[in-house]
């Protein structure tokens, strides 16, 4: 229990700020997430196709460095015609996660990178 009510606390006051902003009428529940880590080589999974992820929004936080510890990689968002890749280590990015923000992991050719993932409000 306590771990659920720190994810809610944390989710409240450091995230949901920001989609609050970003989409006006949003309000985070943060009692529904899953959260995983991603790890994208080329000798395994370098890249991931085209989805809509199952929640409300996502967040990705890059647990490398770019340039340094791989090569490649980054995130498409096909509809947007966006491609983000220099996420710095330790900051995140979020997107809605059904309809709007089709995405999609794009190739890493060196190295190993990694992310963490969040679907926030995923039900």
């Amino acid at each position: 229990m306590w771990n659920l009510c720190r994810r809610t606390f944390i989710l409240k006051k450091f995230i949901a700020p920001f989609p609050e902003k970003a989409w006006m009428g949003y309000h985070l529940s943060g009692k529904h997430t899953l959260d995983f880590i991603v790890e994208y080589k080329p000798e395994g999974q370098a890249s991931l196709r085209p989805h809509h992820d199952a929640s409300t929004f996502s967040l990705l936080v890059s647990l490398n460095h770019y340039d340094i510890d791989f090569e490649g990689g980054g995130t498409n968002y096909v509809r947007q015609n966006c491609t983000h890749r220099e996420n710095k280590k330790g900051w995140a990015v979020f997107h809605p996660g059904r309809l709007t923000h089709y995405h999609e992991g794009l190739k890493v050719t060196k190295g190993t990178r990694y992310i963490l993932v969040s679907f926030v409000d995923q039900i």
